[in-house]
């Protein structure tokens, strides 16, 4: 649905160098034209320059003779290989023109003449036909290949074969029906009178075949033959009357074009490459009105020019010496596109009846498809430059019909897509003009709907919205069709015809259009006002003219002409501001007084303004698909583009919808350009391959792509649906958003999590006018915990402060439900009573309960609300929500048996399933009935809470406490010292003795007064202080109390709790001596002492505590410096290792990395610095090996020991540098924690004599802290915070939100650290507290 629009247009006139052209050549790089005249001269013209570069003769070459009539130029053609201009004259020479050196060749010479030359697509070979009716294929360099005659009489190689079956009077011969067997082959009939005889040559697009159109001197009739690139015949064309001169394959190669004079019409008709016909379309003129000189297709194949001239006629009167005048004939140009097997007629350049105005030579520009070069006879040149442009509305409100327009000649095709949607070739309806149409216009916004076209003969017919005081009637000049008539409603309203009007000057006089198109690029700005430009005389200007429409006297006025300093390439305006913005042909846009607006990269056919962000831009694309936005790319496989109320539109070649909000900061857009991860796309749906925009609906969701076979669809971004949704909402026309959100399958969440705080203030409102308890409870039933404006359609929300965290505190559906169930109160609890069934159900903990208890009273007195459905309705539906079998277990729960009778009768279940089951349970007794049920329904605590109730069912009652494990619960229902609760108690011992859960089990058993049992769980589980208590309860004897105790301090000294030990020893022992030896053997060196003091024992002062001082003097000395040692190696290895791999990821990044050591380089240990260990030096800390386990398949327990295991100290391990951090820290960790006890260790080493041994002591810790103090900062560097072995940052300016960006751009290949491995890299924290020393013994 796309039209043909002028973007430039180029005249020059008054050389007298290009009269009389007959040929025409283009050069492809440079842009020169090169013309043959009749007077056998070669002219080459510069465009841009707009003058003669260089001319040659070739009378004067001596090539051809003056007033030689049979001498001429047959056709010229420009090689930029060789960077020559060939040309072939009917003499039978071919020539080569040197362009550069300017030298003439004559490279061979036919003498029987030459009719005609055509050089292949790729240039590499030539055809020429001769006057000998031969074909003589040659190469680039004029090298013969053959020679052949031109019209031979067998078909060609591909001759259909004939296999004998049947006969033709036994065939189907399709609509003809079976005379068409007996019908006569037509006779073939010469060529027409107008013929001008000469043969034509056309390649086809990749070279492989061409095909000649050439009269048979047998019968004078024209005939096709196609030839491959050996110059060997293919196919002949079947016998066709009419056949014109006409000629040209298209490049794609599907078709040949030509044209047929039929009795009753004049038609372009296609041919495949076999000859046979393939479609056809007819010229609008009269069958004997016009002829048709030539046939051209554009390179792309997409649009033909056909050439076109009045019949020759003579004039009924004579003149004054008798002699019959010759009227001049009428020149005519037609752009024809074909979209969905239907051929329009997009463009007609009328010239006028001028001998000097008559067109001679036609030829689309090789490189720019849509470029076409034109010559009159009287030495004119006009260069037109077409682009591809969609004719729609520009309306900002929904009284836009979105109006969309395709020219087809003399009518123009009408759709509003507001109202209807109609694929092309078909329409709404056709505005039927006299004469074709070369631009459509729509008025700005107010009066969008209003129509203007642009006629071939340079006026405008207007058309205006129809209102209601203009009635039903259409105009004849409008046309229904998809939109109804004939005896069908009509579905719109056509406009209405306002007149014709003429372009006048400021004198009133009719402006004079010196040529077709003289007034291009019409825009209309205003809805009194219409801009249109013209080339001024040279190109270094336009000339804008701005022309007031006056409706009395249909005229357009030109009140005002401003010029502008370049050639005008688009003019568009602002459809909100009227502001007008002109794009020169350099890409640079400036408004009427050329001051500049922005400066595109490089010249866009198609433009648009817009706001964006708060600023007013200009938007471009170009023919290559790159989108800017003014001087920024932001696209550059953008295929269409259109700007809606609050979005930019886009498709792209990747097939894919892009909505851009107009919102959206220029920054933030300009960075897609720069390939920054800031995403402005609200969204990015895929679309069909090739699909462009045709127009989206304004103040609507409709987007209408068109395809690339011409067919139409209709899609509703996600973007333009939620934008609607959101107004809606705003508005508070629920309805209306409800009915978008259940067509397009959205979520309804967003009808209250658009504005909580609103939503739950107008429910009342929202209830009322969705009038349906369907559509309230479609909306109830699609609740979610999640805010979608925060999830799914957080794009649609982006920038807004949400607040449904603090409405909806942490139970949005809870919260939703409730005020909905009283909105319906108040509103009309009686119709929406199958909603508030719905708000019970779907709370979070569905109230199933409640919801039957409703229903039951609903069926209890069925008038208790006016227009409530019945009960058996309201249980279906609720059916409809739950699990029947839910259902009737909530309802058994509620021990009301005419509920469960309900239920199971509008259930599917059998009712010999249920109804024995329900006769049983009513015969049981009230509470052991409620037990029945509740065990049945598995809700034991409930079943113990009633079998509790039944004394004669203790049995079952602790059977189900065993089963289930309910002591705690059953302990609370029975009283404190009864028999029932000590058997509850005693079994409640038994399982966590059983557990293993030794004091807990103690404790039960003191509970239920069994304390010998008590007493050994107690000593097992070290708990002495009880187990002396059971002791006292049992009345043990002194002999009794004593054993246990030495049994009790047996278990503590193994434990480790030796001070416990030394108390029990003494307390119930009187044991002294095993009390001491005790405490010196746990290092209590205060209280052993005081011990022996206590009970005069100071003996043990020489045999016992001397002789395990200097024991643990030697020990704390050797672990020291154990210490020293292996953390010494360590550092070391730890900075080679570090050298090694910072070297190793040089030579990475330089290329010459060893294949076979390339695990050592992995990114897991890439860090600055490694670490690795020998195998000594173990006991300094045991939380090392060397091997690493295996961990797939293993226990978790076993998992977990592997863990442990993973960072081996073995040298050129992966892991070596973080093993030995790890070990490091662990060593510095140890020496800190050896401060308390060497603290008490000193101060007895003092006491005792041995004051060297403790300043030893002291001095050799404190060096050693001291030195791995130092050591710290040099182990642990500060660039280690970053942790590069997992990729990611975790130093303290890290958030946990950037930690998760940098899991997710990793796309989630690492796992994220565990906190042991982060507390690897952390350095360790030396205690700065300095109590353990003794001031008696710091000598410094």
């Amino acid at each position: 649905m796309r039209n043909l629009e002028l973007v430039q247009c180029h005249r020059i006139q008054g050389i007298p160098e290009l009269k009389h052209t007959s040929c025409i050549s283009v050069d492809c790089d440079t842009g020169r034209v090169y013309l043959a005249t009749d007077d056998g001269s070669v002219v080459c013209l510069d465009p841009q320059a707009q003058q003669v570069q260089w001319h040659i003769s070739l009378v004067e070459q001596g090539y051809l003779t003056v007033g030689d009539d049979t001498g001429h130029i047959i056709d010229i053609q420009h090689l930029p290989d060789q960077m020559s201009v060939c040309m072939a004259t009917s003499n039978g020479d071919v020539l080569l023109y040197n362009t550069v050196v300017f030298e003439l060749e004559c490279v061979g010479s036919v003498a029987s003449g030459l009719t005609s030359m055509t050089w292949s697509p790729d240039q590499e070979l030539v055809v020429l036909t001769t006057g000998a009716d031969t074909i003589i294929l040659m190469t680039k360099e004029f090298d013969p290949v053959i020679e052949t005659t031109m019209n031979p009489e067998e078909f060609g190689e591909q001759k259909p074969i004939t296999v004998g079956w049947g006969k033709k009077e036994t065939q189907f011969h399709g609509s003809e029906g079976k005379q068409a067997a007996t019908k006569k082959a037509e006779e073939v009939k010469p060529a027409l009178p107008w013929d001008d005889l000469k043969v034509r040559v056309s390649w086809r697009g990749d070279g492989q075949y061409f095909v000649v159109s050439a009269v048979n001197q047998q019968n004078g009739a024209r005939k096709l033959r196609t030839w491959n690139r050996e110059c060997v015949l293919q196919f002949t064309s079947e016998d066709v009357n009419g056949l014109e001169q006409a000629l040209c394959w298209k490049p794609s190669g599907s078709v040949i074009a030509s044209s047929q004079r039929l009795p009753h019409q004049h038609d372009i008709v296609f041919f495949e490459k076999n000859g046979l016909r393939h479609g056809e379309f007819t010229l609008p003129f009269d069958k004997m009105q016009v002829k048709v000189n030539e046939v051209s297709w554009n390179s792309e194949s997409s649009v033909l020019a056909v050439l076109l001239q009045d019949l020759p006629q003579t004039a009924a009167e004579t003149s004054s010496d008798g002699k019959e005048s010759e009227v001049t004939p009428r020149s005519y140009i037609q752009l024809w596109t074909v979209g969905n097997y239907h051929w329009y007629l997009k463009q007609s350049l009328h010239f006028p009846a001028c001998h000097d105005e008559k067109i001679v030579a036609m030829h689309w520009d090789p490189e720019h498809a849509y470029r076409l070069h034109v010559v009159c006879q009287g030495g004119q040149y006009l260069q037109y430059t077409w682009s591809w442009a969609t004719n729609c509305s520009v309306g900002q409100d929904s009284l836009d019909n979105a109006n969309v327009a395709v020219i087809d000649g003399k009518q123009v095709l009408i759709t509003p897509f507001r109202r209807m949607v109609v694929p092309p070739p078909m329409a709404a309806y056709s505005l039927q003009l006299a004469v074709p149409v070369n631009q459509v216009l729509f008025a700005p916004p107010l009066h969008s709907n209003d129509i203007a076209t642009l006629m071939e003969d340079g006026r405008i017919a207007f058309y205006r919205a129809r209102d209601d005081t203009d009635g039903d009637s259409v105009d004849g000049s409008i046309k229904l069709m998809a939109a109804g008539g004939n005896g069908f409603k009509v579905r719109v309203k056509p406009p209405v015809f306002k007149g014709v009007y003429s372009i006048v000057d400021d004198s009133g006089k009719d402006f004079t259009h010196e040529y077709p198109l003289h007034l291009h690029h019409f825009c209309w700005m205003q809805p009194d006002t219409i801009v249109a430009a013209s080339t001024d005389p040279g190109g270094a200007g336009t000339t804008l003219y701005h022309m007031t429409i006056k409706d009395e006297e249909k005229q357009l006025a030109i009140r005002s002409q401003d010029t502008i300093f370049g050639e005008v390439f688009r003019i568009c305006s602002h459809h909100s501001t009227g502001r007008l913005a002109i794009q020169l042909a350099d890409g640079s846009v400036v408004d009427t007084d050329n001051q500049p607006i922005t400066q595109l990269p490089q010249p866009c056919v198609h433009m648009a303004m817009c706001t964006i962000g708060g600023q007013d831009v200009v938007l471009g694309l170009t023919e290559r698909y790159r989108f800017y936005v003014n001087d920024t790319e932001v696209a550059s496989d953008c295929t269409s583009f259109v700007v809606h109320d609050e979005f930019l539109l886009l498709t792209t070649h990747s097939h894919t919808c892009r909505a851009i909000s107009l919102n959206t900061s220029l920054n933030d857009l300009y960075s897609l350009s720069q390939g920054k991860s800031v995403s402005v796309d609200e969204t990015i749906r895929r679309v069909e391959r090739g699909s462009r925009i045709v127009t989206a609906v304004p103040d609507d969701t409709k987007l209408i792509l068109q395809m690339p076979r011409g067919n139409l669809e209709t899609i509703h971004p996600r973007p333009l649906v939620l934008s609607a949704v959101k107004k809606l909402l705003d508005k508070l026309e629920f309805q209306k958003a409800f009915d978008i959100l259940q067509r397009h399958r959205i979520s309804m969440n967003i009808i209250c999590d658009h504005n909580p705080k609103t939503f739950l203030e107008t429910l009342d409102i929202m209830v009322t006018q969705l009038d349906s308890a369907n559509n309230l409870n479609l909306f109830l039933a699609d609740l979610k915990e999640e805010d979608v404006t925060e999830t799914m359609y957080s794009a649609a929300y982006r920038g807004v402060a949400r607040d449904s965290k603090t409405v909806y505190k942490s139970n949005k559906v809870d919260v939703i439900c409730d005020a909905v169930r009283e909105s319906i109160q108040r509103v009309d609890a009686g119709k929406f009573f199958l909603s508030t069934l719905t708000t019970h159900v779907k709370k979070n903990t569905p109230e199933l309960e409640t919801a039957l208890q409703k229903i039951q009273m609903l069926r209890d007195n069925p008038s208790g609300l006016d227009g409530a459905p019945s009960a058996d309705e309201a249980l279906k539906y609720i059916l409809y929500l739950v699990d029947v079998n839910q259902l009737f277990d909530v309802a058994l729960g509620t021990y009301d048996f005419s509920l469960v009778i309900m239920v199971a009768e509008k259930s599917q279940k059998d009712p010999k399933e249920y109804l024995p089951f329900l006769n049983h349970l009513q015969r049981l007794e009230t509470n052991y009935q409620c037990y029945s049920i509740d065990r049945h329904l598995k809700r034991y605590s409930k079943a113990l809470q009633h079998i509790a109730k039944c004394p004669n069912q203790f049995i079952e009652c602790l059977a189900l406490v065993r089963e289930h494990k309910l002591y705690s619960q059953a302990m609370d229902l029975f009283p404190k010292g009864s028999v029932h609760f000590k058997e509850i108690v005693n079994a409640y011992a038994e399982y966590l003795t059983e557990k293993q859960h030794t004091s807990e089990a103690a404790l039960m058993y003191t509970l239920c007064d069994q304390w010998e049992q008590a007493l050994e769980l107690y000593k097992l589980s070290g708990h002495w202080q009880q187990a002396f208590c059971m002791a006292g309860k049992l009345g043990f004897q002194q002999d009794q109390i004593a054993q246990l105790a030495n049994s009790i301090a047996v278990y503590l000294i193994n434990h480790s709790r030796r001070t416990e030990a030394a108390n029990v020893l003494l307390e119930y022992t009187n044991n002294v001596e095993e009390a001491i030896v005790t405490l010196i053997a746990e290092q209590q060196w205060d209280e052993a002492l005081r011990v022996m003091h206590k009970y005069n024992r100071t003996d043990f002062v020489e045999t016992n505590l001397k002789p395990a001082l200097t024991e643990s003097f030697s020990m704390h000395i050797a672990s020291l410096e154990n210490y020293t040692t292996v953390f010494e190696r360590h550092k070391s290895r730890l900075a080679v290792v570090r050298q090694l791999k910072e070297q190793a990821r040089l030579e990475m990044l330089e290329g010459d990395v060893n294949d076979t050591n390339a695990d050592l380089y992995s990114d897991t240990s890439s860090m600055t610095g490694s670490v690795t260990s020998s195998r000594s030096g173990y006991s300094a800390y045991t939380a090392y090996s060397s091997s690493t386990a295996k961990i797939a398949g293993r226990s978790s327990k076993n998992r977990r020991k592997a863990e442990r295991k993973k960072h081996s100290l073995r040298e050129g391990s992966a892991l070596e540098d973080v093993a030995l951090l790890e070990a490091l820290g662990t060593i510095i960790r140890n020496v800190d924690n050896l401060k308390g006890d060497v603290g008490k260790l000193l101060s007895a080493l003092v006491l005792h004599g041995y004051r060297p041994q403790a300043l030893q002591l002291q001095r050799l810790l404190g060096d050693t802290l001291k030195m791995m103090e130092k050591s710290i900062p040099e182990i642990w560097q500060p660039e280690m915070e970053n942790f590069p072995m997992f990729g990611q940052s975790f130093g303290p300016q890290s958030t946990s939100a950037a930690i998760a960006a940098a899991a997710i751009n990793q796309g989630g290949a690492r796992k994220l650290p565990s906190p042991d491995d982060i507390a690897i890299f952390v350095p360790p924290k030396i205690s700065k507290d300095e109590t353990w020393k003794m001031h008696v013994l710091d000598t410094r």
